[in-house]
């Protein structure tokens, strides 16, 4: 876990030690490779303590803070897409681990961050956020949706992932 031994003196150190578990799994659903994952969560942290005397109160510290790692991590996937090789990799690692272990907990949850992976950025967005707590209006205000929009796609997504999860267990 990152910054596991951090001591919280300001408010935005303790809003990041609060948050951080949440900012993992948001970065661990864009990348897979664990050492990208780590580079990716320290490129997140510095942006959000870059960006946070910017912060107004508009939204709720947790929001602010799954915006930036989205946008961040948004910025990551532009990267790679630039970089085949790297993607092909990857790809190759992920397909290899399922094949090699048997399924229990923890492939099914790798299984799952792949399959989200695989979605539209704005559908990875959205879908992420669902996972973290966040309300239907939340998503709407980071993502730029209405609530209609976001209920209509999180079912579809749902929809998507049961049944790749029903074709797999077949």
């Amino acid at each position: 876990m990152f910054f596991k031994s951090w001591r919280s003196q300001s408010t935005l150190e303790q809003q990041l030690q609060t948050h951080l578990p949440m900012l993992e799994r948001i970065v661990a659903s864009y990348e897979a490779i664990p050492a990208i994952q780590q580079e990716l969560m320290q490129e997140v942290v510095l942006a959000i303590w870059s960006s946070f005397d910017k912060f107004k109160g508009d939204s709720a510290m947790k929001t602010y803070f799954a915006r930036i790692a989205h946008n961040r991590c948004i910025s990551h996937v532009d990267k790679a897409v630039k970089s085949l090789a790297e993607q092909e990799l990857s790809e190759h690692l992920c397909q290899s681990s399922y094949i090699d272990e048997q399924l229990n907990e923890q492939q099914k949850y790798q299984q799952l961050l792949a399959q989200i992976r695989q979605l539209p950025i704005m559908q990875k967005q959205v879908i992420s956020l669902f996972l973290e707590g966040f309300s239907y209006q939340q998503i709407a205000d980071i993502c730029g949706l209405s609530t209609s929009n976001v209920g209509v796609m999180l079912n579809r997504i749902k929809h998507q992932l049961a049944q790749f999860f029903t074709e797999e267990s077949s």
